[in-house]
């Protein structure tokens, strides 16, 4: 490990070093000999400023943006998933015979989801009798121009023989967000961590990684079933539908797509199945977020700046608290799905060494408890955490 020492510190050692093979530097070098120095220091703060990006470049958790990409390719055969545009299934009506141009563009109205988005049309329909439908597709990426079903959009330009006004009647294509750096950067250190093994746990892990939206999915063969699989899909908080994880019809379509068949077109067909010989049901379902409700009593000394400080310690410390999957996880992490009072009070003292406050009371899905092991599909989702 290289420590990069700062340019005083250089200077010094430079200085150090002449001083002790001259001995007693002349007075006519005194003048010039500084100068000197700083140049050599200056020099040498380059070098180490070089060694130390190559060596946190060598790293998946330390290497920057670039560097990344390239340990993507190389682990998970892909860069980062980029922001996915949403493609819409609309209703149109007008004179049999007109024709919608190529490129017309349309304007989500006020009363939308996402009102004020633009979406094109990529190929010219002309109208015929009966229901009319076009693909619209959206101009911006990500959930931001995501519509709901019967949400209207406005042609930005009036057209010859159809109503101005659409109205959407399925999403063809779901949105989704970018993946994060921090997403990418923890599937690609899976990919290195977890040897695919034909069917384990840990290769449900690797497939689940290649359907874009996904935050981790949690694998077990059925209790008491022979070649049964129930697979519990975790969304990132962004292409969730509640904001707590819950997955999309979608994306549980997405992930089972991807667990049956290698996404990588580039590979022959006859490598790209995935499912195990001898497993007859994959059972592809969503998590259900638990609502976790934490009261602390009587703390002294509260104040807003505090009490955000405990808030966010609990609430990142209990997104952490997830089921522990027996065929993946290392069993030194047997306990990650426990979440109890005394680790809640960790979290508090994380936050704010020293504390003094009375009791903490934890509550699961309703239920006091003073501990709770989530397990399969059962994720916590922190509700609230009140002061009193």
């Amino acid at each position: 490990m290289i420590n990069i020492p700062t340019f005083s510190q250089l200077y010094t050692e430079i200085k150090s070093d002449i001083e002790t093979e001259l001995g007693t530097i002349p007075n006519f070098a005194k003048a010039f000999l500084p100068a000197i120095i700083g140049a050599w220091a200056g020099a040498l703060k380059l070098v180490y400023v070089t060694l130390g990006r190559v060596q946190k470049n060598v790293w998946v958790d330390t290497a920057e943006s670039y560097q990344l990409e390239r340990f993507g390719l190389l682990y998970l055969n892909r860069t980062r998933f980029a922001a996915r545009a949403a493609q819409y299934v609309v209703e149109v009506n007008g004179t049999v015979g007109a024709v919608i141009p190529a490129e017309t563009t349309f304007k989500s109205d006020d009363d939308s989801l996402n009102p004020g988005k633009i979406y094109v049309l990529d190929t010219a329909y002309t109208l015929v009798s009966g229901t009319n439908t076009i693909t619209i597709r959206a101009l911006e990426g990500g959930l931001d121009s995501q519509l709901d079903v019967a949400d209207t959009l406005t042609a930005t330009a009036p057209l010859n023989g159809v109503t101005d006004q659409v109205t959407v009647d399925s999403a063809s294509v779901e949105p989704a967000a970018a993946e994060t750096e921090t997403l990418y950067r923890q599937r690609i250190i899976a990919a290195a961590q977890l040897e695919p093994q034909g069917g384990a746990g840990s290769d449900y892990r690797l497939w689940a990684a290649d359907a874009q939206g996904v935050q981790e999915v949690y694998p077990y063969a059925v209790s008491g079933e022979s070649g049964q699989i129930d697979v519990y899909v975790e969304a990132t908080i962004a292409d969730s539908t509640d904001g707590k994880g819950t997955p999309s019809a979608a994306l549980l379509s997405d992930v089972e797509d991807v667990i049956e068949f290698d996404p990588d077109t580039s590979k022959p067909l006859d490598e790209r199945g995935r499912r195990p010989l001898g497993t007859n049901q994959i059972f592809v379902q969503a998590i259900t977020p638990l609502d976790v409700d934490v009261v602390i009593n009587s703390y002294s000394g509260l104040t807003p700046a505090i009490e955000t400080l405990i808030e966010d310690s609990i609430t990142n410390g209990v997104n952490q608290v997830r089921p522990y999957v027996a065929s993946v996880d290392l069993p030194e992490n047997e306990n990650q799905g426990v979440l109890d009072v005394n680790r809640i009070n960790n979290f508090i003292f994380e936050a704010t060494p020293g504390a003094v406050y009375g009791t903490v009371t934890l509550s699961v899905d309703g239920t006091s408890t003073n501990s709770y092991t989530f397990s399969d599909g059962n994720i916590p989702y922190v509700n609230s955490i009140t002061f009193v």
